[in-house]
């Protein structure tokens, strides 16, 4: 199962071998600052609007209610959101980003609240 870690001032999303082949993509790497908030989510697979209109699929695994690994449109062209969710793990979080390649990440957790509070403790507070 996937893992959100901190590792220095970045934030790592650590796929496991089977995850990164459906994502085809390798572990994902935000700058911490550019975290603007993390919420837990009930039914994170909900979250990923998967092949409906303006929110296609741009690279990965896909299966509505199943799975969603990898790169979706996340509304518009310009925006992509990246999802590592198992549609068994009923929780997770969802990391919203600010000037980083992604907008969203979307991830399922067995033990979320954790996961959100390591974040949250070390992120540094946003200019107003």
């Amino acid at each position: 199962m996937a893992e959100l870690v901190l590792e220095g001032e970045q934030v790592v999303l650590r796929l496991t071998m089977r995850e990164r082949f459906l994502a085809a993509h390798r572990d994902v790497r935000v700058p911490l600052s550019a975290v603007t908030r993390v919420e837990l989510v009930e039914a994170p697979i909900q979250r990923i609007r998967g092949l409906r209109p303006r929110y296609f699929k741009v690279v990965g695994g896909y299966w509505p209610g199943l799975f969603a690994y990898g790169s979706f449109f996340d509304g518009t062209v310009r925006r992509r959101l990246f999802a590592a969710v198992g549609g068994r793990t009923r929780r997770g979080v969802e990391v919203g980003l600010d000037g980083a390649r992604y907008s969203r990440l979307v991830v399922s957790l067995d033990q979320p609240e954790v996961t959100k509070a390591a974040l949250t403790a070390q992120r540094p507070p946003r200019p107003a």
